[in-house]
């Protein structure tokens, strides 16, 4: 295999084990803040520096045997980067919760099915995390961080009323969440 091909390949493999590294830290390091600029900057200068660290094994191994030196340094850089950012993202979304959230009333979902309905996802602090719309009896809310939240159920028609539920989200569950629509007497 030529040197610049070898050294190609080695910088997209590299990119991936340090895209799942980098999951692995939100993983283990960061449970609450995920949105943090932090944890992308932290996540960064991962990448960078294990990069830059490439550059100095590349110019031991292969200085000699390609014909620009300035190739050692761009040979790679952008599948490095890619695989990277998409193996973090990915990793990170496989295991990040979610809920599966039915808006039912009796024993059928699909009652109000022309009705449309806004599930607010509050945090801790009362703040709007997320604000998803359904025209059905069921939809998804995902990718939320571990935490306590609390789901609001919003635009339901008159006369019919539902509880808030509360729940406490941990990494890779998936909990299913009931809003039972009842009528007002």
């Amino acid at each position: 295999m030529k040197p610049l091909t070898l050294i190609y390949w080695a910088r997209a493999t590299l990119g991936l084990v340090i895209g799942v590294s980098c999951g692995l830290y939100v993983y283990f390091g960061i449970t609450t803040e995920l949105g943090d600029i932090y944890t992308l900057l932290t996540g960064l200068s991962f990448a960078l520096l294990f990069y830059m660290a490439t550059y100095y094994i590349v110019k031991f191994k292969f200085f000699a045997r390609v014909e620009k030196a300035s190739k050692l340094v761009t040979q790679g850089i952008g599948i490095y980067f890619f695989a990277w950012i998409v193996s973090w993202t990915l990793f990170v979304t496989l295991l990040m919760p979610s809920i599966s959230v039915g808006i039912y009333y009796g024993t059928t979902s699909n009652l109000f099915e022309d009705e449309q309905f806004w599930v607010a996802t509050l945090n801790s602090d009362g703040q709007i995390v997320q604000n998803v719309t359904t025209k059905s009896g069921s939809l998804k809310i995902a990718l939320l961080s571990p935490g306590t939240y609390t789901l609001v159920l919003e635009g339901i028609p008159e006369g019919y009323t539902a509880a808030n539920k509360s729940l406490t989200l941990n990494w890779l569950e998936s909990p299913p969440l009931r809003f039972d629509v009842t009528q007002l007497p």
